[in-house]
Protein backbone atom coordinates (compact mmCIF):
# COMPACT_ATOMS: atom_id res chain seq x y z
CA UNK A 1 0.00 0.00 0.00
CA UNK A 2 1.10 3.24 -1.01
CA UNK A 3 0.73 6.51 0.85
CA UNK A 4 0.33 9.92 -0.03
CA UNK A 5 -0.17 13.29 1.02
CA UNK A 6 -1.88 16.52 -0.14
CA UNK A 7 -0.30 19.73 0.57
CA UNK A 8 -1.50 23.05 -0.35
CA UNK A 9 0.60 25.50 -1.94
CA UNK A 10 -0.61 29.49 -1.32
CA UNK A 11 2.38 30.63 -3.01
CA UNK A 12 2.76 34.00 -5.63
CA UNK A 13 3.46 32.18 -8.49
CA UNK A 14 1.49 28.91 -7.97
CA UNK A 15 -1.86 28.13 -5.74
CA UNK A 16 -3.37 24.72 -5.65
CA UNK A 17 -2.89 21.16 -4.56
CA UNK A 18 -0.21 19.23 -4.75
CA UNK A 19 -0.20 15.31 -4.04
CA UNK A 20 3.36 14.26 -3.03
CA UNK A 21 4.32 10.47 -2.03
CA UNK A 22 6.50 9.30 0.91
CA UNK A 23 9.99 10.18 -0.84
CA UNK A 24 8.40 14.11 -1.65
CA UNK A 25 8.01 13.17 -5.11
CA UNK A 26 5.02 15.23 -6.93
CA UNK A 27 2.38 12.62 -8.06
CA UNK A 28 0.05 15.38 -9.59
CA UNK A 29 -1.83 18.91 -9.18
CA UNK A 30 -5.37 19.08 -8.26
CA UNK A 31 -6.77 22.16 -10.06
CA UNK A 32 -9.83 24.52 -10.76
CA UNK A 33 -11.74 23.68 -14.16
CA UNK A 34 -15.00 23.24 -16.49
CA UNK A 35 -17.28 20.83 -17.78
CA UNK A 36 -20.36 21.05 -19.64
CA UNK A 37 -23.15 20.39 -17.89
CA UNK A 38 -21.33 20.36 -14.10
CA UNK A 39 -21.53 23.11 -11.38
CA UNK A 40 -18.46 25.15 -11.93
CA UNK A 41 -17.86 25.47 -8.39
CA UNK A 42 -17.49 21.92 -8.33
CA UNK A 43 -15.83 20.83 -11.20
CA UNK A 44 -11.73 19.71 -10.20
CA UNK A 45 -9.06 18.11 -12.53
CA UNK A 46 -6.08 16.30 -11.81
CA UNK A 47 -2.51 16.41 -13.95
CA UNK A 48 -0.63 12.75 -13.31
CA UNK A 49 3.39 14.04 -13.07
CA UNK A 50 2.97 12.24 -16.25
CA UNK A 51 0.54 14.37 -17.74
CA UNK A 52 -2.49 12.29 -17.36
CA UNK A 53 -5.47 14.17 -17.08
CA UNK A 54 -8.63 13.70 -15.02
CA UNK A 55 -11.77 15.68 -14.80
CA UNK A 56 -14.33 15.45 -12.39
CA UNK A 57 -17.25 17.82 -11.76
CA UNK A 58 -20.49 17.70 -9.98
CA UNK A 59 -23.56 17.70 -12.92
CA UNK A 60 -26.11 20.82 -12.40
CA UNK A 61 -28.95 19.57 -10.63
CA UNK A 62 -32.57 19.38 -12.06
CA UNK A 63 -35.23 19.90 -8.94
CA UNK A 64 -36.75 16.21 -9.83
CA UNK A 65 -33.28 14.68 -8.97
CA UNK A 66 -32.69 17.54 -6.42
CA UNK A 67 -31.38 14.79 -3.67
CA UNK A 68 -29.26 12.63 -6.27
CA UNK A 69 -26.06 13.97 -7.31
CA UNK A 70 -24.53 12.97 -10.19
CA UNK A 71 -21.19 13.56 -11.08
CA UNK A 72 -19.41 13.72 -14.78
CA UNK A 73 -15.67 11.94 -15.43
CA UNK A 74 -13.56 13.15 -18.23
CA UNK A 75 -10.66 10.88 -19.01
CA UNK A 76 -9.28 11.20 -22.70
CA UNK A 77 -11.86 12.80 -24.19
CA UNK A 78 -14.41 10.48 -23.08
CA UNK A 79 -17.01 10.95 -20.58
CA UNK A 80 -18.25 8.18 -17.51
CA UNK A 81 -20.82 9.06 -14.91
CA UNK A 82 -21.23 8.20 -11.40
CA UNK A 83 -24.35 8.22 -9.13
CA UNK A 84 -25.41 8.41 -5.93
CA UNK A 85 -27.85 5.98 -4.54
CA UNK A 86 -31.80 7.39 -3.80
CA UNK A 87 -32.41 6.53 -0.48
CA UNK A 88 -28.88 5.72 0.72
CA UNK A 89 -27.59 9.01 0.47
CA UNK A 90 -29.48 10.55 3.17
CA UNK A 91 -27.29 8.29 5.30
CA UNK A 92 -24.12 8.06 3.71
CA UNK A 93 -21.86 8.86 0.86
CA UNK A 94 -21.71 6.29 -2.01
CA UNK A 95 -21.55 6.84 -5.59
CA UNK A 96 -21.46 4.03 -8.19
CA UNK A 97 -20.59 4.50 -12.01
CA UNK A 98 -17.93 2.51 -14.64
CA UNK A 99 -15.33 3.34 -16.35
CA UNK A 100 -13.25 2.14 -18.80
CA UNK A 101 -15.74 -1.00 -18.33
CA UNK A 102 -14.64 -1.17 -15.01
CA UNK A 103 -17.51 -0.87 -12.24
CA UNK A 104 -15.80 1.63 -9.00
CA UNK A 105 -18.14 2.45 -5.64
CA UNK A 106 -17.19 5.38 -3.88
CA UNK A 107 -18.66 5.46 -0.13
CA UNK A 108 -18.09 6.98 3.23
CA UNK A 109 -16.60 4.33 5.81
CA UNK A 110 -18.42 6.71 8.53
CA UNK A 111 -15.22 7.92 10.38
CA UNK A 112 -14.85 11.31 7.94
CA UNK A 113 -12.85 8.62 5.22
CA UNK A 114 -13.86 8.39 1.70
CA UNK A 115 -12.69 4.49 0.31
CA UNK A 116 -12.52 3.54 -3.29
CA UNK A 117 -13.49 -0.16 -4.21
CA UNK A 118 -12.80 -1.36 -7.79
CA UNK A 119 -15.35 -4.15 -8.26
CA UNK A 120 -15.40 -5.58 -4.67
CA UNK A 121 -12.11 -4.43 -3.83
CA UNK A 122 -10.71 -1.88 -1.68
CA UNK A 123 -7.93 -0.27 -3.57
CA UNK A 124 -7.77 3.24 -1.83
CA UNK A 125 -9.09 5.29 1.17
CA UNK A 126 -8.57 9.17 1.64
CA UNK A 127 -9.46 11.57 4.64
CA UNK A 128 -8.11 15.29 5.22
CA UNK A 129 -4.82 13.56 6.40
CA UNK A 130 -3.47 10.90 4.10
CA UNK A 131 -4.14 9.12 0.97
CA UNK A 132 -3.77 5.40 0.58
CA UNK A 133 -3.90 3.34 -2.60
CA UNK A 134 -2.92 0.26 -3.51
CA UNK A 135 -2.30 -0.87 -6.98
CA UNK A 136 -3.97 1.55 -8.63
CA UNK A 137 -3.28 3.41 -12.34
CA UNK A 138 -3.18 6.90 -12.64
CA UNK A 139 -6.77 7.36 -13.42
CA UNK A 140 -7.60 5.63 -10.50
CA UNK A 141 -5.61 7.60 -7.83
CA UNK A 142 -7.09 10.80 -9.75
CA UNK A 143 -11.03 9.41 -9.25
CA UNK A 144 -10.17 9.26 -5.89
CA UNK A 145 -8.18 12.58 -5.12
CA UNK A 146 -11.02 14.34 -6.84
CA UNK A 147 -13.85 12.35 -5.21
CA UNK A 148 -12.51 13.41 -2.03
CA UNK A 149 -13.45 16.98 -3.37
CA UNK A 150 -17.56 15.99 -3.65
CA UNK A 151 -17.43 13.68 -0.33
CA UNK A 152 -16.45 17.08 1.32
CA UNK A 153 -19.24 18.91 -0.32
CA UNK A 154 -21.82 15.95 0.52
CA UNK A 155 -20.44 16.47 4.40
CA UNK A 156 -21.44 20.17 3.74
CA UNK A 157 -24.54 19.73 3.18
CA UNK A 158 -25.23 16.83 4.84
CA UNK A 159 -24.15 19.27 8.05
CA UNK A 160 -26.92 21.98 6.87
CA UNK A 161 -29.81 19.84 6.38
CA UNK A 162 -29.06 17.71 9.79
CA UNK A 163 -29.30 21.54 11.23
CA UNK A 164 -32.42 22.06 9.78
CA UNK A 165 -34.22 19.17 10.71
CA UNK A 166 -32.99 19.12 14.49
CA UNK A 167 -34.39 22.79 15.23
CA UNK A 168 -36.57 22.98 17.65
CA UNK A 169 -39.91 24.04 15.73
Amino acid sequence: MQQLYAKVIDEEQHQGVTILDSNNNIVGDVFATTISGCDEKNTYGFQHANGTEILLGLQRRRFKDLNVAKYTVEYMGKRFTFKERKLHNFMNFRADGNVLETPYVFKDDKEITLTMHREDSLIGSMNDHKIFVEDVSDIEAGMLILMYFMYKLYKREDYHIARILHRNW
